[in-house]
């Protein structure tokens, strides 16, 4: 396939002579060295490349030398270059895939036009076969005309590629296609998606090592807790750094081929502490104000009553403090109203009532009968402490007891309820933004810097928005699948250790939404590079 390779002619050039700098063509640039008016020591560049002398340009050598042996100078001409037989990234050579920037001529050297390039300086843009630059050091290889670097081809080409794409992909924008490619993105890596799932499965079993008791599977239960995260983190840090500096076809596992106890373990489980830190600390002070305050308010309760236990005659029964309530307070209370009472009928029955009081017969009555009822009342409560101070507490008693427990812990509910609330939301909304702050910078310092954070979901904007909706529908899709798998294995649930092969299942399902969440906030930053003034 013959691709025409831009002419000479239509190349943007700067000339410098007598300390002026003018824009000009190629095409111009020869009539001026006919003429006389540009020499071999004055200074050019093309485009934005490096200032040259221009007897060092491959392309006008041939003109100075035409005109120093009084030749006619030699004609501008467009060439045409046999490019590749197949286009890049297209095997199959499908011309449905082609477009204009992905056509690259075949190189070949600037200075032996019938050998192959091999290496492009890094500042004039002139490409040299493996004998044109001169070496040092073995490596390095050095431009023979503007004494610049110069890289291999190779990797020019495959800087240009990504270009290219990053371009396309920056003109196409972040969306739904984008949610597309990160479910289907941990296919592409099939040994690692099993591998790692395997992995975080077991872990995950391990945590429920705890329901057995005792230190010993408490501490296994933990540390399984810690792996499972920081496997979990260290795909995500891994992928967000990775599309971030816009590798998005590198493998989302870590390479554990210089596996390093820090930076595979230590420091992916430190940013991870960062982002709960940050999303979810609120949430978590208050929690625990709450859990204090009703701590507090319980242990206060248990305080009052083994202070009336240590007051009661019989202290080895274990609810003689509410007999003891009820003892010398309640005779006393009950004799002086018994008392009081007997006067009273005896003066009404008599008609006679107390000095200061003025009581007819009915009202005597009524009188007497409520004080009869609360002395029975009281009599009945006496009666009943002193039972629970020997069998114990009646379930009428323990349920009154709870209530008013509940009832003061409640006083503070709708204020924690509200705190809490609005903790929560914060938790979900910055939640992704702190993720990716970790992935991008990998430093904890960053992570916890919360105006870091609003700084990337700023200068994301609408995209960020478009991820908390892709987040959500990830939350409900894993939400079905444990639903089903519940149902599923509903018949394996056993005591203290649940359902351990729906939980093994349900692990893998849960990594994988893991690295299609991780995959989302790469493709995110990928698109966003220029924004966020990502490295790359």
């Amino acid at each position: 396939m013959d691709i025409e390779e831009p002419s000479q002619i239509s190349e943007t050039w700067q000339v410098e002579t007598g300390g002026n700098v003018a824009d000009t063509s190629f095409a111009e640039l020869t009539s001026m060295i006919a003429e006389g008016v540009l020499l071999r020591i004055d200074r050019v560049r093309k485009g934005n490349l490096r200032w040259i002398e221009a007897g060092r340009v491959p392309s006008l050598v041939a003109v100075f030398n035409a005109k120093d042996n009084g030749e006619p100078p030699t004609p501008v001409v467009t060439t045409t270059r046999l490019g590749p037989t197949t286009l890049p990234g297209d095997h199959a050579g499908n011309p449905a895939n082609f477009s204009p920037s992905t056509a690259i001529a075949e190189p070949v050297c600037s200075v032996h036009s019938d050998v192959r390039a091999a290496y492009v300086c890094e500042t004039c843009g002139n490409q040299f076969c493996k004998s044109c630059p001169s070496s040092y050091g073995g490596t390095v290889k050095i431009c023979p005309f503007c004494g610049a670097m110069c890289k291999p081809f190779e990797l020019v080409q495959q800087a240009r590629k990504q270009t290219a794409t990053h371009t396309a992909a920056i003109g196409e924008g972040f969306g739904i296609s984008d949610f597309g490619r990160a479910l289907a993105y941990p296919f592409k890596f099939t040994t690692s998606l099993i591998i790692g799932a395997l992995m975080f499965a077991l872990f995950s079993l391990g945590e429920g090592a705890g329901g057995f008791g005792g230190f010993v599977m408490l501490g296994a239960a933990l540390t399984c807790f810690l792996l499972s995260n920081t496997l979990r983190f260290g795909v995500l840090a891994n992928t967000v750094e990775n599309f971030s500096q816009g590798k998005i076809t590198e493998n989302f596992m870590p390479s554990f081929e210089d596996f390093s106890l820090w930076d595979d373990v230590i420091h992916p489980f430190f940013l991870y502490i960062g982002v709960c830190i940050a999303s979810f600390g609120p949430l978590i002070a208050v929690g625990l104000v709450a859990f204090f305050m009703v701590a507090g308010t319980v242990g206060k309760e248990m305080n009052g009553v083994q202070s009336d236990a240590a007051r009661t005659v019989v202290p080895d029964l274990p609810y003689a403090a509410n007999a003891a309530r009820q003892s010398e307070s309640v005779k006393e209370l009950l004799g002086k109203d018994a008392n009081v009472q007997k006067q009273r009928v005896e003066s009404i029955n008599n008609g006679q009532a107390p000095a200061g009081e003025n009581y007819n017969r009915a009202d005597g009555i009524e009188d007497t009968e409520a004080s009869v009822q609360r002395a029975d009342q009281l009599i009945q409560q006496q009666q009943k402490a002193r039972a629970e101070a020997v069998v114990g507490k009646t379930p009428e008693t323990k349920a009154e007891e709870q209530g008013a427990l509940i009832k003061q812990i409640l006083g503070y509910g709708a204020l924690f309820l509200g705190i809490g609330g609005v903790c929560l939301l914060w938790s979900l909304f910055y939640f992704p933004a702190a993720c990716a702050v970790a992935g991008y910078t990998r430093s904890f310092t960053a992570t916890l810097n919360l105006s870091v954070g609003f700084d990337t979901i700023r200068r994301l904007g609408l995209d960020y928005v478009k991820i908390l909706l892709m987040c959500l529908v990830i939350a409900l899709m894993s939400v079905a699948v444990s639903v089903v798998l519940s149902a599923v294995f509903v018949a394996f649930d056993l005591p203290s250790v649940g359902n351990l092969p729906a939980r093994f299942v349900g692990s893998i399902f849960g990594f994988y939404f893991s690295v299609v969440f991780s995959c989302i906030l790469g493709f995110a930053l990928y698109k966003a590079g220029d924004r966020l003034k990502l490295y790359r």
